[in-house]
Order: C-alpha cells, then sequence, then structure tokens
C-alpha cells in the first residue's frame, strides 16, 4: 500500500480527535505540488539528472531561508555558461496566475512571493523562476507551525492532568502513622503498581541494551504489559479506599492519552520525512539535510512529546509513593532497606548491621566508593549500650531518613528491627543462641 493511502487510512483507523486530523501533515496535497515542482523544472530544462550534475559540479544552489517573516523562500540559482546572455523576462517561463495557497506562521497571515523572472544574482549566480516550490514549501511550513501549537496545547493539557491526578493519588497513598492505621490507606497498592509500571518502562528505556525513546508500537506493548501484570494480581480490587479506583482508571486513561499523542506525531513525522524524501527523489534539489536545520524552531520534528511527559509523570504522580528500590542498603540480601541509616561521610547510606558488621571486620573502605569512612561512622559500636540506643551514633545516623522510612515504609521497617535484633542476639550469645517459641522453663 502506498505511504498516501496507509497515512489516511491510519488516520481514520486510530480515531484521533477531529481537530488532531485537521492539522495533519496534507500528505496529498503536497504530493500534487511537487509533481508541479518537477514540470516546472523540467520546463526550464533542469531535469533531475542534469540537476543532479549541476549540484555536484557546485554549478548549482538550492537554497532554503527564511526572511524576517520567517516564511521559507526556496531559491534555484545556478551559474550561467561562460559568455552566454543574460536571461531576460521575455524568455523566462510563463508563472501560473493561480491564487497562492494562504498562510499562518506565528499567528500572522502571509503570502509565499511569486518568484520574478530568472535574473543575475550576486556573484554572477542566476536565479531560476520557480513557482510551485515556494507554494510546497509555504503549506509544509504552515502546517509543522500548527502542529507544533497542537503539540504545546496537548502537552500543557496532559500536565494539568498530572498535577490533579498526583495530588489525587497523594491523598489515597498518603501514609499513616502506624501499622494498625494502614486500613485507611491504599499506600502498598500503589506502591506495587507503581513498582510494575516503573519495571515496564512504557515510553522511556534505561536498560543499556534499548536505552532512550520507545516507539509508539513498543510502549503500546508495555502498557499492555503493565495492565496485564495489574490484572492478574488483582491490585485495582484490593484498594481499600473507593477513590484509588477512579483514580487508576484515569492514570491508565492518561497513559493511553499520550500513547495515542506519541502515535500521532509518529505518523506526521513520518510524513514529513516520506514527502521530502520524494521531494529530493523527484528534482534531484537535495533537501533533506537541510530542512530540518531551517525548521529548527520546529519542536514537532526534533522532539519527543512522550520524554517531556513522562518526566513530569515521574515526578508528579509516580514520585508521590517512594519505591522501597531507592532505599535498599546495597549490602544486605535479606530485608533489604537501609534501617537504621547510616550515611558516611563520602554520604553513601548503608543499614546499621551491615556497618557493625564491617567494623566487627576490621574493613575501613566504603563498598562504593573505596573512601575510608567505615571506622568513622562505627566508631564505639563494638561494645554498645542496652537497647533501644545501642546501634546509635549520633554523628552518622540518618535521623531525618530514619522517620522518613518509619513514616513511609511501616511494615518494612518493622520486619528490619526484628531482624536486626535477632542478629545482635547471634552476636551476643554466638552459637547458643536459637530463635525457638519454647516458653522460659523458669517461669
Amino acid at each position: 500500500m502506498k505511504f498516501g493511502h496507509a497515512f489516511k487510512d491510519a488516520l481514520e483507523r486510530e480515531r484521533y480527535p477531529p481537530h488532531w486530523v485537521d492539522k495533519a501533515i496534507p500528505y496529498r496535497r503536497l504530493k500534487k505540488l511537487l509533481a508541479k515542482v518537477r514540470e516546472e523544472l523540467i520546463k526550464n530544462g533542469y531535469d533531475p539528472d542534469t540537476l543532479h550534475k549541476l549540484l555536484a559540479a557546485h554549478e548549482a544552489e538550492y537554497r532554503l531561508r527564511t526572511g524576517d517573516s520567517q516564511l521559507l523562500r526556496p531559491k534555484l540559482v545556478v551559474r550561467p555558461a561562460p559568455n552566454a546572455p543574460a536571461p531576460s523576462s521575455n524568455s523566462s517561463l510563463k508563472l501560473s496566475t493561480s491564487p497562492e495557497p494562504h498562510l499562518e506562521v506565528n499567528g500572522h497571515a502571509e503570502h509565499p512571493p511569486s518568484s520574478p523572472p530568472a535574473q543575475h544574482l550576486e556573484n554572477e549566480w542566476v536565479k531560476i523562476p520557480l513557482d510551485s516550490d515556494s507554494k510546497f514549501f509555504g503549506i509544509l511550513q504552515a502546517d509543522v507551525v500548527r502542529l507544533d501549537s497542537l503539540q504545546s496545547q496537548e502537552r500543557k493539557s496532559m500536565n494539568d492532568d498530572i498535577v490533579l491526578l498526583g495530588t489525587e493519588i497523594a491523598q489515597v497513598a498518603k501514609p499513616q502513622k502506624g501499622l494498625i492505621r494502614l486500613s485507611k490507606s491504599d499506600l502498598y497498592r500503589w506502591r506495587e503498581i507503581f513498582e510494575l509500571y516503573l519495571a515496564a518502562q512504557v515510553f522511556f528505556s534505561t536498560t543499556e541494551a534499548t536505552g532512550g525513546d520507545r516507539s509508539s508500537t513498543k510502549a503500546h506493548k508495555q502498557l499492555v504489559w503493565f495492565q496485564d501484570e495489574v490484572a492478574k494480581r488483582q491490585l485495582p480490587h484490593k484498594f481499600k479506599l473507593e477513590s484509588s479506583g477512579a483514580a487508576y482508571s484515569r492514570f491508565l486513561a492518561l497513559n493511553v492519552t499520550l500513547l495515542q499523542n506519541l502515535q500521532f506525531q509518529e505518523l506526521n513525522q513520518t510524513a514529513i520525512t516520506k514527502i521530502i524524501k520524494k521531494f529530493d527523489k523527484q528534482t534531484s534539489l537535495g533537501v533533506k539535510a537541510e530542512f530540518p536545520k531551517v525548521m529548527n524552531s520546529a519542536t514537532f520534528i526534533a522532539e519527543n512529546i512522550a520524554k517531556n511527559i513522562c518526566a513530569q509523570l515521574s515526578s508528579e504522580v509516580v514520585g508521590r509513593v517512594p519505591q522501597i528500590v531507592d532505599y535498599t542498603c546495597t549490602i544486605c540480601t535479606r530485608l533489604a532497606i537501609c534501617w537504621l541509616p547510616i550515611r558516611l561521610d563520602c554520604n553513601h547510606i548503608f543499614c546499621i548491621r551491615c556497618m557493625i558488621k564491617m567494623q566487627n571486620r576490621n574493613k575501613e573502605l566504603c563498598p562504593l566508593c573505596r573512601a575510608s569512612t567505615v571506622q568513622l561512622a562505627t566508631e564505639g559500636m563494638r561494645h554498645p549500650p542496652p537497647p533501644p540506643f545501642w546501634f546509635f551514633n549520633a554523628t552518622h545516623i540518618d535521623i531525618k531518613l530514619m522517620h522518613f522510612l518509619e513514616q513511609w515504609f511501616p511494615k518494612e521497617t518493622k520486619e528490619k528491627q526484628k531482624y536486626n535484633e535477632i542478629e545482635r542476639r547471634k552476636e551476643m550469645l554466638g552459637d547458643a543462641y536459637a530463635e525457638t517459641n519454647t516458653p522460659c522453663s523458669v517461669m
């Protein structure tokens, strides 16, 4: 199927909003104008083969420039043969008198200027009179500007939705002090949902093999995987608050809208690439490299809308629920939350049990940066005072982070506290210590 038909079918099939479709690249219209550009060139004696040779020999140039009005003003110039008379207006091609297309660039109504008859320019260059190429690039530029405006509007709309959704999720997932009051929060359900969402890496990959922006096809696949995993775990059915279900539906809808934006952007970017490639193929004028440069103000061409929106989504929504992976001790293999957090002088953080063990083994170097900071942080812990202060080192314990972990990870901190107590008893009693449920024989 030819791209023109595929482009039209895709616009209809994906059910884009009508105001999006109205601003899509007019591929068929541009294709018809391209045929007129080719016809004009041939009538002036510049068929594709001739132009290719002249351009290769630097005897001709095709210039895309913008004037004060920021309109593209294409211009074909050639060097006349030695001793050749200057072309006159009588020998120039009679130009079409059809009305020029109405353009709107940066909010101003403009008409692309008609090309004058062939004339001498600076350094003996001669301008070849063309009309259709001005119309071609005028329409293409105006449509790219409209797509730029549409993209800005959609980004603002999605950003507003993200802020509102983030506020809503902050309410339903906010931590409640103590394990008993967790019944009034969906903190752990949202944490599991966002853990899956981060693992899916729907719109942006951070892995070395596939790093960077996702294509819409890959993004769709990853979004489906995320939804399936959430459904398998029945997380929406486990919500304790009714408002969490509504917030999750809006979160999915926001991702679907972003995916649709990405698909629409890719489709139109492909249309631009195709029509420019076809322009070069049928005229040999070689604008493929220059066109993106003269359109450098068009973020639609150069920028992936998903990248900025994902950054906003991550900070305003997903970031509302801290993930345990961001607060784990890099040494522990069990109950890995960094409790109690010891911040070394090199600014790296580890749980206190790992620091005590390193101190008991006379380790000095930070496991991450190899700085000699371990003994400084654990000094005085070899003979700790009675609980609950036996593990504290006031100069290196991160009290602020400790309270944060208690607030956002109540289950994990309780489990780690229990584990730390067992480890401490083992260190004090050695192999004689065994954790049993046997009641005290004395009592």
